[in-house]
């Protein structure tokens, strides 16, 4: 709930950036924005993944306080090595990042946020495996409330354009930094063991060119369209990631809640099953949710953003399929129950290929709607093999024809709403479509009034999934 309350008030601050910044302004902090998921997947070598899968069997305080030492430790000097060279090959980046040699201030200034992201997805990770949800939503809201704050200061009184955005993200990250590890000093001291290390990255380390594969298959996107359009196409194509923004948080407020529960249940008899109650129910709200992001696409763009920021609106559809698509594998956890994470990386690095290539050949041709439908055909490919092999090795009892059924009302829905004209009458219209859809769901079988019932004691921490 929390990672989509922060998530909502981003979502309404883009009238806020859509009229101080341009597409050029907008185009360049996304290009930090995927500099900075790239820095967070290579530089701590993932580390966060191997303390999700190794602090859930420690056998005791003490093992849990050396897990969570080392990894903090281990991640500040990584972070810190990386500065140095971010500083000593400033020049040769900022042309590389952003086509122009006149932004070094930006890049530096981003160094440092990036800095501070890292420390704060590690103590962010550590609160969310020791199960800390309060403390972790403390901590979150805490960070976005300074970083909105700050950033609308800098930008709206100060002018400082992109960076003052940058340094509105910094301020909050140290903040929220500061706040995760007072909530977390339990468990963290002044000690690091390189046994534990070496455990957390037997995990992680295959799990880079896994994250590399996702960072392809998300950014590559944008990485294509500066290079074969403009830094302009890049901020239009940004805009209109936000808009499905909503779909993605939806997906990472049921991955924060889920994935620690399948780690620390999974060998339970009934695990599979509820598994696939919950798969259903959360496919049921996502596809709801594309539903409207897609149908009303125009007219959030037209009440959101300025008229530059228009073209957004006709790729909106496409990617908010593909980020439905694109998380899904949590639902997938065979692979990683195995520990065979060289495969998942593999597949990313597959999917990865596919994308690019896909964006390659179409974005000549059909500009950011080239690559918006190369996204979906490669998280399409992506989430059919991660199913595939998952269910080789840790079967769970999904009902295909169900959801298969859903999806297909919901594209015919989407396809044949895309004709409609934004006046009032259809805008009801539309309304009414997705009415039909909704209560449609009930009477195909993917949602019931017993699933609704599990997902509030899920979220409320008494399903009989969670362990007691």
């Amino acid at each position: 709930m929390t990672t989509f309350l922060v998530g909502g008030v981003s979502f309404l601050l883009l009238p806020f950036y859509t009229r101080v910044l341009s597409p050029a302004d907008y185009g360049v902090i996304e290009m930090v924005t995927l500099f900075t998921s790239l820095v967070g997947i290579t530089i701590a070598l993932e580390i966060s993944q191997g303390l999700a899968r190794h602090l859930s069997d420690a056998r005791d305080d003490a093992d849990r306080i050396a897990y969570a030492s080392t990894s903090l430790w281990f991640t500040i000097v990584a972070y810190t090595g990386f500065i140095v060279l971010g500083i000593l090959f400033a020049g040769p980046a900022t042309r590389l990042l952003f086509d122009r040699a006149d932004h070094t201030r930006i890049f530096l200034v981003a160094l440092f946020s990036i800095w501070a992201n890292g420390l704060f997805s590690i103590v962010q990770a550590q609160l969310r495996f020791q199960l800390q949800s309060r403390h972790f939503a403390i901590s979150n809201l805490v960070n976005t409330f300074i970083s909105i704050g700050l950033t609308v200061w800098l930008v709206l009184f100060r002018r400082m354009g992109v960076l003052g955005v940058i340094v509105g993200q910094l301020a909050g990250r140290y903040v929220g930094s500061g706040i995760a590890l007072y909530f977390d000093r339990g468990s963290l001291r002044f000690t690091f063991h390189w046994e534990k290390l070496w455990e957390m990255l037997r995990f992680s380390l295959p799990l880079v060119p896994s994250s590399l594969g996702v960072f392809l298959t998300l950014y590559i996107d944008r990485i294509a369209i500066k290079e074969l359009l403009s830094l302009s196409d890049v901020g239009i194509f940004g805009i209109a990631y936000r808009l499905v923004s909503v779909l993605g948080l939806l997906i990472a407020s049921f991955q924060t809640a889920l994935v620690p529960l399948i780690y620390s249940n999974y060998r339970r008899p009934e695990a599979p099953a509820e598994i696939a109650r919950i798969f259903r129910y959360f496919v049921a709200a996502e596809l709801i949710v594309l539903m409207v992001v897609s149908l009303y696409a125009k007219e959030l763009v037209v009440f959101l953003a300025t008229p530059p920021y228009y073209g957004a609106a006709s790729v909106v559809a496409l990617l908010a399929s593909a980020t439905l698509l694109s998380e899904m594998y949590m639902f997938a956890p065979g692979l990683a129950i195995a520990n065979k994470t060289w495969r998942i990386g593999l597949i990313s690095i597959a999917g990865a290929a596919i994308n690019t290539g896909l964006n390659i050949a179409f974005i000549p041709i059909w500009g950011i709607r080239g690559s918006a439908l190369a996204n979906l055909v490669s998280a399409a490919v992506v989430f059919s093999i991660h199913m595939a092999y998952s269910q080789k090795l840790y079967r769970v009892p999904h009902h295909w024809g169900k959801l298969g059924l859903s999806v297909a009302m919901v594209a015919a829905v989407v396809v044949g709403g895309s004709f409609l004209p934004p006046t009032l009458v259809y805008l009801g219209v539309k309304a009414a479509l997705i009415v039909l859809v909704a209560a449609a769901f009930t009477r195909v079988g993917i949602v019931e009034m017993a699933d609704v019932r599990q997902a509030i004691s899920l979220l409320s921490g008494r399903s009989r999934f969670v362990r007691r």
